[in-house]
């Protein structure tokens, strides 16, 4: 990501639609998959941590690690405990491993996808959960992208090659999500590439407070229907990996 995006970004995460219903999404797969408030949660390439500290304040045992000494210096001055510069490519997990390890929106800024899945897989315990976001469809590529140092986008199918190599990890849900609002974010993203449109830094600049309000309600909604339901498309993917005992 680049630096002069992070403060901006970590202000984002409080208040924008996008990060309120992730974190709502989050919220609800802990308690589908009866997660206990002690159980031991690592969350890899945290940011600032803000996602940390709202499980936290939620009763959670939470911890997590990020490549950016800023960003974690940040986090900690916001509050949030137990986050700390990642010091090398792998996870140290507890003595019986961690219980859910959530890789939200950053297997696509790791070069080597496979080699994180990898790292994921040997730090999850026996019968442990990954819950794990990506952007979808390398033809959405788009600003948002290119701040964010992405290597890629993927479609379902990509991206079940990157885990299958890991036989331990069984899907126990797999969807696509951000659906319903699918039509506008495609449209914007392609006209911006067709005309050659580079007048913001982010897609996060596409807002103001009603929108915020109207994507929220829109994209809320949608999560509801996830409990229960699955979709063909959106501009993003979620999936709940469990390893095998």
């Amino acid at each position: 990501m680049e630096r002069s995006f992070y403060k901006k970004y970590f202000q984002l995460e409080k208040d924008n639609w996008w990060f309120r219903v992730r974190r709502n999404l989050i919220v609800d797969l802990l308690a589908k998959y009866n997660i206990s408030k002690t159980a031991p949660i690592f969350d890899l390439g945290c940011g600032s941590g803000y996602t940390i500290g709202y499980l936290q304040k939620l009763g959670y045992n939470v911890s997590g690690t990020d490549i950016s000494a800023e960003a974690i210096e940040f986090g900690r001055s916001q509050g949030v405990d137990n986050i700390e510069v990642a010091q090398t490519g792998h996870i140290r997990p507890p003595e019986k491993g961690f219980d859910v390890i959530l890789a939200l929106d950053v297997i696509e800024h790791i070069q080597d996808d496979v080699g994180a899945i990898k790292a994921i897989e040997l730090a999850l315990k026996p019968g442990g959960i990954a819950i794990i976001t990506v952007p979808a469809y390398q033809w959405l590529w788009g600003v948002q992208d290119d701040v964010a140092h992405h290597y890629r986008r993927y479609t379902l199918n990509s991206f079940s090659h990157v885990f299958h190599r890991n036989t331990k990890l069984a899907v126990a849900k797999k969807t696509y999500f951000d659906t319903f609002l699918f039509p506008p974010i495609a449209i914007v993203r392609l006209i911006s590439k067709w005309f050659n449109i580079n007048d913001r830094e982010s897609d996060f600049d596409i807002n103001n407070p009603l929108l915020n309000k109207v994507f929220f309600w829109i994209f809320d909604l949608e999560r509801s229907l996830l409990r229960c339901f699955r979709f063909p498309f959106g501009v993003s993917i979620l999936l709940v990996l469990r390893k095998n005992d």
